[in-house]
C-alpha cells in the first residue's frame, strides 16, 4: 500500500510517497553478491540407531525449525548459532552395536536352539498380527473398511472448485462467533524504518514474527541493487522472517518489455542482494495490489502482464531459490482497470508460493458482522482470496490490514473490525503463512495508527487483547 498513487481520487485509500523518493542513508551500490545455492543432501548416518526427534529436525537460535517452508514464530537464524543435534550436513555421529573383534562364539548347539527360540517367536508374532490386521479393517458389521484419508496440513482439493474464468466460487459465509483468543501464527506489522517495529513490539509486549518492508523503486538501482532497507534487517538483527514488496518495473519500464526477459538480469541481481543482507529465503510480494490503479504496474494487457510476472519469479528463484514469491490481491476490486476479472492475472501455481490480500476496512466499511461477511466473499474478498489458496495448495496471507479514518470512506475506531480479521486468521491458521497489521499516520495514507498516534484508541485496546504479549501462545 505504501507509495504513491497514480489516480488518487479513485483509489479507496492515498498513499505516502516515502518509498518511491530516495532513501535516506541508502547505499547505491552495483555489485553482485554470490549466488544463492542449493542445500546439499545430508549422507547417510553410519549409526544403527533409529534416529530420535531431535535428529529428524533442526535448531536455529534453540528454536525448533523443523522441515517446513513456513516460518517458526519469531525465528530467524542467529548470529553465532551453533548446528543442533541432528543438523547440518555432516553424518551424524553414534556408535556401532554388535559383536565386537574377539568376542566368543556360541557354540553350534546353542545356536541351533537360539535359531528354534526365534522361529517360534516370529511365527506366533505373525499370527497376532493377522489378528489384529482383520480387526482393524472390519467395521462394526463385519464388512472390510477402507483406511481413512490423512487429515493432516492444508490439501488442495479442499477448497471451493474455481467459478467462471477461473474464478474461485465464493466461499460459504463463515460462522459467527468468538474463535479462540491469541495470534497463534506469525504476526507483525510494516517496518519502514525499523524504529516502527521496535515501537510496536513495545506496545504489544512482544516480539513481531515478521516485517513487511518497502523498497525505494524509481529506478532498478534502488529496486534490486540496493542493501537498503535490507542491512537494517540481517538475521543477526532482526530474527523474524522478511517480507518485502516489490513493483514488477520502475515507473520508466512497462510490463512488455518485461515480459521478453529484459528486465531478467536485474531480478536474478535482487536475488543476490538478498543473499548478500542473509535473506535468501525472504517473501517476495511482487507486483502487490496489482488490481488498482494507484500503481503503474498494473496490467494493461493481462496475458503480457502475467508472462512478466513468470520472468520476474523465476529469475529471483535463479538466485536465491529458497525465496517464497507471493501473489497479492487488493480487496474490493473484483475486476482490474483494464476490465479483467481480478483472478485473470494469476499467473500459475508453478510460479506463486503464497496467494494473499491487502485488505482495510473501507469501501465498505464493516459496521457489523453481516457487512464484514459480504465483503469477505466477493470476488476480491480476503475470504475469497484464502479459498483460492487452499483451493491450489498455496499458503495465505495478509500482509497489509488495518482500520481506515471515517473521513476517508471507513469505518473509523471500529473494534469489531480486529475482532473479524482475528477469527478469519484463526480458521485459516492451518494455511496462514503471516498477517500484519499497517500501522500508518500520515495525512495522505489510510491513517490507520493503533500508536505513534493512537488514532483509534478502542480498536487498539481490542488489538492488544486479541494480539498482544498475553496472546502469544501457539499451541
Amino acid at each position: 500500500m505504501a507509495g504513491s498513487s497514480t489516480d488518487e481520487a479513485d483509489a479507496p485509500w492515498a498513499h505516502d510517497s516515502a518509498a518511491d523518493a530516495t532513501a535516506p542513508g541508502a547505499p547505491a551500490s552495483g555489485t553482485e553478491g554470490p549466488a544463492a545455492t542449493l542445500p546439499l543432501p545430508v549422507p547417510a548416518m553410519e549409526s544403527d540407531d533409529a534416529p530420535s526427534e531431535a535428529d529428524a529436525v533442526s535448531t536455529v537460535g534453540g528454536a525448533v525449525t523443523g522441515t517446513g517452508d513456513e516460518p517458526e514464530p519469531g525465528t530467524g537464524p542467529q548470529a553465532g548459532a551453533e548446528p543442533g543435534e541432528g543438523s547440518g550436513s555432516g553424518r551424524r555421529k553414534g556408535r556401532r552395536r554388535g559383536t565386537h573383534r574377539g568376542a566368543t562364539r556360541p557354540t553350534r548347539s546353542r545356536r541351533r536352539r537360539r535359531r528354534s527360540i526365534i522361529g517360534a517367536a516370529a511365527a506366533g508374532m505373525v499370527v497376532v498380527l493377522g489378528v489384529l490386521g482383520l480387526v482393524a479393517l472390519a467395521s462394526d458389521d463385519g464388512r472390510p473398511q477402507a483406511p481413512k484419508p490423512s487429515t493432516a496440513g492444508p490439501r488442495p482439493d479442499t477448497g471451493p472448485a474455481p467459478g467462471p474464468a477461473g474464478q474461485p466460487a465464493a466461499p460459504e459465509p463463515t460462522p459467527q462467533g468468538p474463535a479462540a483468543p491469541g495470534a497463534r501464527w506469525p504476526t507483525g506489522t510494516n517496518a519502514n524504518p525499523p524504529l516502527d517495529i521496535r515501537a510496536w513490539e513495545a506496545w504489544t509486549g512482544r516480539p513481531t514474527d515478521i516485517a513487511t518492508v518497502f523498497t525505494v523503486r524509481n529506478n532498478w538501482e534502488h529496486i534490486a541493487y540496493s542493501d537498503w532497507p535490507f542491512a537494517d534487517y540481517r538475521p543477526e538483527v532482526y530474527a523474524g522472517q522478511l517480507s518485502v514488496a516489490q513493483p514488477l518495473f520502475p515507473q520508466s519500464g512497462d510490463e512488455r518489455t518485461c515480459s521478453r526477459g529484459h528486465y531478467d538480469q536485474h531480478w536474478a541481481a535482487f536475488g543476490q542482494t538478498l543473499t548478500r543482507n542473509g535473506r535468501p529465503d525472504a517473501i517476495v510480494r511482487l507486483g502487490w495490489e496489482y488490481n488498482g490503479n494507484w500503481f503503474w504496474w498494473y496490467p494493461r494487457d493481462t496475458a503480457t502482464w502475467k508472462t512478466c510476472f513468470q520472468h520476474a519469479a523465476t529469475a529471483i528463484r535463479s538466485t536465491a531459490p529458497g525465496v517464497r514469491i507471493e501473489f497479492n490481491v487488493s480487496a474490493h476490486r473484483d475486476r482490474m482497470p483494464n476490465g479483467d476479472d481480478v483472478w485473470a492475472a494469476y499467473p500459475g501455481d508453478e510460479f506463486v508460493d503464497i496467494v494473499s490480500s491487502d485488505t482495510y476496512d473501507s469501501y465498505p466499511p464493516s459496521l457489523t458482522p453481516e457487512l464484514f461477511e459480504q465483503q469477505c466473499i466477493v470476488p476480491s474478498g480476503t475470504c475469497t482470496v484464502a479459498a483460492f489458496a487452499r483451493a491450489h495448495g498455496k499458503q495465505f496471507a495478509v500482509p497489509e490490514w488495518g482500520l481506515v479514518r471515517a473521513d476517508r470512506h471507513g469505518g473509523g475506531d471500529n473494534p469489531l473490525y480486529i475482532e473479524k480479521m482475528h477469527d478469519l486468521f484463526e480458521r485459516n491458521r492451518d494455511i496462514l503463512a503471516y498477517e500484519a497489521y499497517f500501522n500508518a499516520a500520515e495525512a495522505t495514507n489510510v491513517r490507520s495508527s493503533l500508536i505513534n498516534p493512537p488514532l483509534h484508541p478502542n480498536a487498539a485496546q481490542r488489538y492488544l487483547e486479541l494480539f498482544g504479549t498475553a496472546t502469544t501462545d501457539r499451541a
